[in-house]
């Protein structure tokens, strides 16, 4: 996994094929002092993870070329990879996913600017203190 002696701030791989709820996402994680990299697909995001080494992955669990846990499994199959901790996001009902996505947090749509913030800091910190959230206003 990248150090963050290399980054200035943590760099948060963005996996969601929604155009409008991926920008909403780059810019709320942007504010909260994360670099972002966004990818609309599950090939998009294996390519991604190589190239970029992310310090964390928040992945949408249905991706048009396949299912964010498979996605997630050929990231962490990649070296330097294995211990990337990843957070699945989904619209589909908590007892719909049940189990499903190994042991790995999951955010349900629709979520809030402070839920998601709240998510990936429990995967990676910034540096710095907290930003302060100006609003909540639901992703969609």
């Amino acid at each position: 996994m990248a150090s963050l002696s290399r980054r200035q701030n943590p760099l948060v791989l963005l996996v969601e094929d929604d155009s409008g709820l991926r920008e909403a996402v780059v810019k709320g994680l942007t504010k909260a002092g994360y670099q972002v990299a966004a990818a609309g697909s599950r090939r998009e995001a294996v390519r991604a993870a190589h190239d970029l080494n992310p310090d964390a992955v928040v992945m949408d669990v249905l991706l048009p070329d396949g299912e964010g846990p498979v996605a997630a499994r050929e990231i962490r199959d990649q070296a330097g990879l294995a211990a990337v901790p990843v957070l699945f996001v989904t619209a589909r009902a908590p007892a719909a996913v049940g189990d499903s996505l190994f042991p790995a947090p999951v955010l349900f749509k629709p979520f809030t600017y402070r839920q998601l913030v709240a998510s990936v800091r429990a995967l990676v910190r910034p540096p710095g203190p907290a930003p302060t959230p100006g609003s909540a206003a639901p992703a969609r």
